[in-house]
């Protein structure tokens, strides 16, 4: 007969980091947030590309959907720290 997921040693490990990640995730949100809004203002005032500010948000927009799928249990990877800081898509 099978254990019930409580009785799991790994679920209960995997419970802790879903909840360090939930408030890592609420952390980059607000980051993203306040550098999309800087974005916007920035592109919108000038003629000014802000390159590396986007390639940041294209980054920080990967980790935050590799953050939403080990939370939603959707995958068993964990971002980063535990992977690569993801790169920015090439043509942004």
């Amino acid at each position: 007969m099978n254990k019930p997921g409580y009785a799991d040693q790994a679920f209960w490990v995997r419970l802790v980091f879903m909840f360090i990640y939930w408030a890592v995730l609420n952390i980059s949100l607000s980051i993203f947030g306040i550098a999309l809004v800087i974005l916007t203002i920035i592109r919108f005032g000038s003629q000014f590309e802000p390159t590396p500010l986007a390639n940041f948000l294209s980054s920080l927009s990967d980790f935050i959907s590799q953050t939403l799928s080990f939370v939603c249990f959707q995958t068993e990877e964990k971002p980063y720290p535990f992977q690569s800081w993801p790169n920015a898509k090439k043509g942004q």
